[in-house]
């Protein structure tokens, strides 16, 4: 990273170690939205970072969103972040201004006829409850169509994810105007599935270094047999898995925050290593925890229920690994092992 994208990460950190400890993650899973915290989100440019100032943005790039997003799943918070930035993200690459407050992109089964009317069904739109803007995706015959539509004028039923965050259903029955409908092509709608396998990426990656510190922390403190169980080698090793895994996505993440522009291939590498590292990762801390690390009562479970459900967000690893793969083998310009060392 770059000096600024550093004292931008450093800025992050402190706010969200200020302001959204453990109870704060409690609080929102019981209803409790932390408007506060996004307040002090707004006031500091971060829900708008990475979106030209001439838009209504804060400045600066996409990979400067990525660092805040890394704090944000370090920290589990429990907010729209990522969808705001997300939907920004599209909005800016239609040349469009920002609305103020909350938004998130929206896909599913949705059409758009011809007198203008939008009609469907969503399942599992995360934080749409606390959006006021929804970027609809949605057909007109054939031809994909980005709707702007204030999000009160959509029935919301609520409900939960793995992660305890809200992921809402949405029922579509609303008139849109001409002037709040974009034509797009399916390289767009691409492009925002790469922002935000990207962008989950990054926060998985947060999340797992945030467990990796509190399980070795917890190895070191905790005592069996008259000694610290980080004493005994099968926690040693397991450990050690841990800690390569986490070392492996911290480079996949990093690689993603320090290019001027996103690379889909770059994208692919991330969200299918670190996906894996999900999975591998979170078992081994909870084995290490024991049950302590399932109960409400402690830290873990706010990282580990995040990492299962981001891992499936936005293509599971198993679809990126075969996308990345179809991308090399489609690459005829040299042999696959120049291919891949290329990469690093």
């Amino acid at each position: 990273m770059n000096e600024e994208q550093q004292l931008i990460g450093e800025m992050a950190r402190r706010m969200l170690d200020d302001h959204c400890g453990p109870a704060v993650v409690d609080a929102a899973e019981q209803g409790d939205y932390p408007s506060a915290l996004w307040t002090l989100l707004v006031d500091n440019g971060l829900t708008t970072l990475g979106i030209d100032e001439a838009l209504g943005g804060a400045g600066g790039t996409f990979c400067d969103a990525l660092v805040v997003l890394r704090e944000a799943g370090r920290k589990a918070a429990p907010l729209p972040l990522a969808e705001t930035l997300l939907a920004g993200q599209l909005l800016s690459s239609l040349e469009q201004r920002l609305p103020t407050g909350p938004m998130c992109f929206v896909q599913g089964d949705v059409s758009l006829n011809e007198s203008g009317q939008l009609q469907g069904s969503v399942h599992g739109v995360k934080f749409a409850r606390h959006c006021q803007t929804l970027l609809v995706a949605a057909r007109r015959g054939e031809d994909p169509v980005i709707c702007h539509i204030p999000a009160a004028t959509v029935a919301v039923t609520q409900g939960k994810d793995l992660a305890g965050e809200p992921s809402d259903d949405l029922d579509l029955f609303v008139q849109v105007q001409p002037q709040a409908c974009f034509d797009i092509d399916e390289a767009k709608l691409d492009a925002v599935l790469v922002w935000g396998a990207a962008m989950r990426s990054v926060m998985m990656a947060g999340a797992l270094e945030e467990a990796l510190a509190a399980t070795v922390g917890y190895a070191l403190e905790r005592k069996q047999f008259g000694k610290a169980i980080a004493k005994f080698q099968a926690i040693q090793q397991q450990l050690a898995v841990f800690a390569t895994q986490v070392a492996a996505s911290t480079r996949a993440a990093e690689t993603l925050m320090v290019q001027s522009e996103i690379a889909s291939i770059d994208v692919a590498i991330a969200k299918a290593r670190i996906g894996e590292a999900a999975g591998i990762c979170a078992e081994i801390a909870h084995q290490v925890h024991g049950a302590i690390g399932y109960t409400r009562d402690h830290r873990l479970n706010h990282l580990t229920r995040r990492l299962w459900a981001w891992r499936d967000a936005f293509g599971h690893e198993a679809y990126w690994q075969e996308r990345l793969g179809r991308t090399l083998l489609a690459d005829q310009t040299g042999d696959l092992w120049q291919q891949v060392t290329a990469l690093g």
